[in-house]
């Protein structure tokens, strides 16, 4: 006898590979969770939808294959919809798999319908309804149209009658996979014309992004860097490609409309874009200085004007750039670079407010006791501006934010999921507006026990839209509010506290929080006053 249409999905993710799979389940699809249970899969239970997403968007990039996620149909496709929208915009391989209204009932039947394909079609490379036709087939398709090209969400509906018939097996030949990578040649007519560019180049700089995953080029960047003696600037998602300590590392661009490395932007003659997706730049693009475009998937969307393009692998390329020849300026370079980082040294603006401690030292005390290669997340609000501008990443592929969509409430699912792929410790920091989105999921981190480190930056604000209100001399309305007891939530979920108001405690809770080995909450009263919005006036 043959496999019904759930059985053929669960087997189909069983042959990706897939072992972990994400969502919250409705009557409509305890069929398919029943077959993906007996495959051996491990379903995670969220308690949010979104957090589905964002946590299979984690696992995807730590483990190089898509993730996965299971919902219902209605309000659990609704509920998915923002972490949808950001593995659209924050390109990320994950395929969503929801409860679909009975094709028979369309018409005749409005309770909970939706029209999903609709609905996701614009944040998703293809939204599809499975049949009875070679399901397993279609999802193994789906999963590798994550990953085709620039990555990217894929939807697939599946109403209960047809779960539960069977399945009927294709008669033709297997759908090809993903074409085979063209061979790299040096001499192409792309990598001559950027040769040509960088020789007679006297101020190049590099510029990295989100593309450079899964790849991760790295060694290969750094090569680049060192031979054209070019100032790296990274996006956020790109941060630690190369470790902020390297004397080139020039700092971080996407954050708001005057990010300080705009400066060194403008002095350039060459820019290098390395995986560059302008889908994490708050400010359109409008550098003058010519560009080299190296890029995993096609300059587009927007295309960014080039006088050299090379799409395909970037190892290759960043290493027959390397051999030269060079022109860089004497001045350009470490030099340019350590002037740049002097000009633009947070210094405090006196002490906080009584009981408070600045943000600053927050992520003093977090640098200076956790390990470089420790997971960090950062939620969305102004301790992210903060954090993307000037967290030290010393490892590639360490620090992440949800930047392309900016969504609040990422951060957390995503140091859960990361922690539980590793099997090591990693560290959440949220604001209070991002962590009481997604209160909920301390219930998930109790029952795993995953040792993830959360700091809850206290400041009864949406602190990044308030300071937008003051630089307009507007008063605070819509942006303030009163924070629960974190306290007594953690003691209610069985976690471990600690309230901090000065750096050197932060330090320590922080150190013993990571000791135990289990999941901890620290509640950093801040005084938000010194945050990049506030002392620069920077545009969010």
């Amino acid at each position: 006898m043959g496999m019904t249409v759930s059985e053929s999905i669960a087997a189909a993710l069983h042959q990706a590979g897939v072992d972990v799979v994400f969502g919250l389940p409705g009557g409509r699809n305890v069929v398919p969770l029943e077959a993906m249970r007996r495959r051996g899969m491990d379903f995670v239970l969220v308690r949010n939808e979104n957090s589905a997403i964002f946590m299979a968007d984690a696992r995807a990039r730590l483990t190089g294959r898509p993730g996965v996620c299971l919902v219902t149909l209605g309000p659990g496709a609704a509920n998915a919809y923002a972490g949808l929208a950001h593995a659209h915009l924050d390109r990320a391989p994950v395929l969503l798999i929801t409860a679909q209204t009975e094709a028979e009932l369309e018409g005749r039947h409005t309770h909970q319908v939706l029209d999903l394909q609709a609905m996701f079609r614009p944040v998703t490379k293809r939204t599809q309804y499975l049949t009875t036709d070679n399901p397993g087939q279609a999802v193994l398709d789906a999963l590798d149209l994550t990953q085709q090209g620039r990555p990217g969400p894929v939807h697939l509906g599946l109403a209960g009658s047809i779960a539960t018939a069977q399945a009927v097996a294709s008669t033709g030949q297997p759908r090809p996979t993903q074409p085979p990578a063209q061979p790299f040649d040096p001499r192409a007519a792309s990598i001559r014309a950027a040769r040509q560019l960088l020789a007679r180049s006297q101020r190049p700089l590099i510029l990295a992004g989100l593309g450079l995953e899964p790849e991760a080029p790295y060694g290969a960047l750094l090569k680049l860097a060192d031979a054209t003696q070019a100032p790296v600037v990274v996006t956020p998602k790109a941060k630690g490609a190369l470790p902020d300590h390297h004397p080139l590392a020039a700092g971080v661009i996407g954050l708001t409309r005057t990010d300080p490395v705009y400066e060194l932007l403008a002095e350039a003659d060459a820019l290098i874009a390395v995986g560059l997706d302008v889908v994490e730049l708050v400010k359109p693009w409008e550098a003058s200085a010519p560009l080299i475009w190296l890029g995993p998937w096609a300059n587009a969307d927007p295309i960014i004007p080039a006088a050299a393009e090379h799409v395909g692998p970037l190892g290759p390329a960043l290493e027959a750039l390397a051999t030269g020849p060079f022109a860089t300026a004497p001045g350009w370079g470490a030099g340019r670079v350590a002037a740049h980082r002097k000009a633009h040294t947070w210094a405090s603006p006196g002490a906080p407010a009584p009981g408070r401690l600045w943000p600053q030292e927050v992520m003093r005390a977090l640098r200076a006791n956790i390990p470089h290669d420790t997971l960090v997340t950062t939620d969305i609000g102004s301790h992210k501006i903060m954090m993307a501008l000037d967290w030290p990443a010393h490892v590639p592929n360490r620090y992440w934010v949800s930047n392309g969509l900016s969504c609040m409430g990422s951060g957390l699912p995503a140091a859960m999921a990361a922690s539980m792929t590793l099997g090591e410790p990693t560290v959440c920091m949220t604001g209070d507006g991002g962590m009481a989105m997604v209160l909920g999921e301390l219930g998930l981190l109790a029952e795993r026990q995953w040792p993830v480190v959360i700091v809850l930056m206290n400041d009864n604000a949406l602190d990044l839209i308030r300071a937008g209100q003051q630089r307009l001399g507007l008063p605070a309305c819509g942006t303030e509010f009163v924070n629960p007891d974190y306290q007594a939530i953690a003691h209610a979920f069985g976690l471990a506290f600690h309230r901090v108001t000065h750096e050197a405690e932060c330090g320590l809770a922080v150190a013993r929080a990571l000791e135990t080995g289990r999941p901890a909450l620290v509640e950093a009263m801040v005084d938000p006053a010194s945050y990049p919005t506030h002392i620069m006036g920077l545009g969010g």
